[in-house]
């Protein structure tokens, strides 16, 4: 008999069990990708509930943990909605009959209607208060264990799809581990505090206190104070992973110790005394300080130091020194990406703000220099720097856009290694990088909406890995604060400019008014103010068109502006008219020879098309201070002037058009 063939495994998958897989994948990648981050368990857990929150379409998702008597839930996350159950807030179990047939049958039990199901117990009121409608309840296993349960909470009457319950069930299996962590935790916190109790018996058996200091994360070391004379006695190997050097350099007297090398400069002398201090007082105190690693690079020691007196009368000091460079630079780099946030939202100056962004990399980097450049209608511009000699300053400010960054240009992150090795980089660039002790660099582009606005450049004495995250956030926050700066300035331009001719409006035009006769008085200059208006300009509309209109007062717009000194001002004041100032001036006389250039530049023939138009424009001229002190006087002044001048039989002649 002939075989029948097996259907595809892939093919035979319906379209929504195909859907199901892609956003129970989708979603597993994210709690992946999160859950390797340097965060805590709980941190982890609330990013997992906003996903759900966002992947299935309900308005709130929480974690609860189960107690260990099993009569409660503490919740420990959640995320989303209106309500907020409260975190460490204890749900009893007792009379929540849903809730304990999750538990009983470690199966996801639905709800349609919480506010009325009386299967909910207390519950009802729960749901009536914070408007809940429709739940899923999902069991967290350890094992066959239940450690928690994963609620969704929708405001409207909803029913859970078997997909959806599916993905949740597996978010929950993802989740579970994570849960057990934040209990692990916490009792971790406890463990800490009980092990300064078991200090004084690790004493009396020194080989087994040795080999229990060397198995801990930390670093532990003791030191005898002889009068005046610290002698470092021990110290546990892990100080050779954290700063490099080898655990014999730090023993012996102080003098003699690396310690003195290691120790920043400015917190030396604070910690020497607080040594003092507790030999004194045989307290135990948390001393927190920086120290320099064998490559230069700064780390953040919490050391918890105690000080016992012995029999002989020698103080012996003992310390647990955690590092906690790591939590300091995630705490700083998250208050200084505020602050920054808020000086955008501010609306700061940009160079301030690009100036902040800089100073918050080399908080989290101290040994790199970095710069930030600005494309600007083409033209690349130093706008930042923080820890650049002066001879990389000068070579960034003549360079092109992150001159380090050979993919910058098309938006993508670039990084060099090293130099030595480096085969884009030519010679004389090679050459003053590592005369100035830099061997790598990174370079990120400034990008928004796929529009590259400028680039952020890192230099290293040591190597740089690409996924540096600090460089990342300054390059995302650079490109915020310059985007916005783009578009305050578009937004400027189009309150201050005429969107027709692109000269400038009536605003600015008394703006730059104002200015000039400040300036005019403090100098005992002129000021020339000329009103502008095109003769007989309605006729053109009527009989051409309003399209030969518009080009024709463009065209006149470009006449004026190229024919007056480069620090005057023409704007069009609206239909027809424009305004001219003329700044700075010496003496009537070159006003009036400025106003009749301009006046000779107008009354032309302007061809729009395939017509010729004769152009006339009466134009009226006022001084500042002779004609008035103020923007109206010399505005009422022009007014008339222009008018007294539209009056004469010349200037009534219409348009004429050629070339029909």
């Amino acid at each position: 008999m002939k075989a029948q063939p097996r259907p595809n495994p892939v093919t035979a998958l319906s379209k929504s069990e195909l859907e199901r897989r892609l956003r129970e994948a989708t979603m597993l990648k994210q709690i992946v990708a999160t859950s390797g981050a340097p965060l805590e368990p709980l941190t982890v857990l609330n990013v997992i509930c906003s996903e759900l929150v966002e992947v299935v379409g309900v308005q709130h998702a929480g974690f609860a943990r189960m107690s260990e008597d099993g009569q409660y839930l503490t919740v420990v996350a959640e995320f989303g909605g209106e309500h907020r159950t409260g975190l460490n807030d204890r749900i009893p179990l007792k009379g929540n009959v849903i809730t304990q047939k999750v538990i009983k049958t470690r199966r996801p039990v639905a709800v349609l209607d919480a506010q009325n199901d009386p299967r909910m117990g207390a519950g009802r009121e729960a749901a009536r208060h914070f408007g809940v409608v429709s739940m899923l309840i999902v069991p967290i296993l350890a094992g066959d264990r239940v450690v928690g349960t994963l609620g969704l909470d929708s405001y409207e009457p909803r029913r859970f799809g078997r997909s959806e319950v599916a993905l949740v069930e597996a978010v929950s299996r993802a989740a579970s581990p994570l849960l057990e962590n934040a209990h692990l935790f916490d009792q971790l916190k406890t463990e800490l505090a009980e092990r300064q109790r078991a200090e004084e018996e690790l004493r009396k058996s020194r080989t087994l206190y040795q080999e229990l200091v060397n198995s801990l994360e930390g670093v532990v070391w003791e030191a005898e104070l002889h009068k005046d004379s610290l002698v470092f006695t021990f110290v546990s190997r892990q100080i050779e992973r954290v700063l490099g050097y080898g655990m014999s350099e730090f023993l012996g007297p102080r003098e003699r110790s690396v310690w003195p090398r290691v120790l920043y400069p400015s917190d030396f002398e604070q910690v020497a005394q607080r040594l003092r201090t507790l030999a004194i007082t045989l307290e135990t105190a948390e001393v927190e300080y920086r120290a320099l690693d064998k490559d230069g690079r700064l780390h953040w020691f919490q050391d918890r130091i105690s000080a016992l007196r012995e029999v002989d009368g020698t103080v012996r000091l003992r310390g647990l020194i955690v590092d906690v460079t790591d939590h300091k630079r995630a705490v700083r780099l998250e208050r200084d990406r505020n602050l920054a946030l808020e000086l955008i939202a501010r609306g700061a100056e940009l160079e301030d703000i690009l100036e902040v962004l800089v100073e918050m990399l080399a908080a989290q980097l101290p040994e790199v220099a970095c710069a930030i450049q600005v494309l600007k209608s083409g033209r690349v511009r130093f706008a930042a720097s923080t820890n650049l000699p002066e001879t990389l300053r000068r070579f960034f400010e003549a360079g092109a856009t992150g001159p380090l960054g050979y993919r910058v240009q098309e938006g993508e992150a670039s990084a060099m290694p090293d130099f030595e090795q480096e085969q884009r980089l030519d010679d004389p660039a090679r050459q003053l990088l590592l005369r100035s002790g830099y061997r790598s660099a990174l370079t990120l582009p400034v990008t928004s909406k796929e529009v590259v606005l400028g680039a952020l450049t890192v230099i290293s004495p040591s190597p740089l890995e690409p996924d540096v995250r600090a460089a990342h956030i300054v390059a995302d926050l650079a490109a915020i604060a310059v985007d916005r700066q783009g578009l305050i300035e578009q937004l400027e331009y189009q309150a201050t400019h005429d969107p027709l001719t692109k000269l400038p409006n009536r605003m600015l035009y008394q703006q730059r008014l104002t200015q000039a006769m400040q300036r005019a008085e403090e100098k005992g200059r002129l000021v020339g103010v000329l009103y502008i208006d095109l003769d007989n300009f309605k006729k053109v509309n009527d009989t051409f068109s309003h399209a030969t209109g518009d080009e024709l007062l463009r065209s006149v717009a470009r006449q004026l502006a190229a024919a007056v000194r480069p620090g005057d001002t023409v704007a069009r004041l609206g239909g027809d008219e424009f305004g001219v100032i003329l700044a700075d001036l010496p003496s009537v006389q070159m006003a009036e020879r400025i106003a009749r250039k301009l006046g000779a530049e107008v009354n032309t023939s302007v061809r729009i098309g395939n017509r010729a138009l004769e152009v006339t424009a009466s134009i009226g001229l006022a001084l500042y201070p002779r004609d008035g002190t103020d923007a109206d006087a010399l505005y009422r002044y022009a007014d008339r002037e222009m008018y007294a001048v539209k009056g004469k039989p010349a200037d009534k002649a219409p348009p004429a058009a050629e070339g029909q």
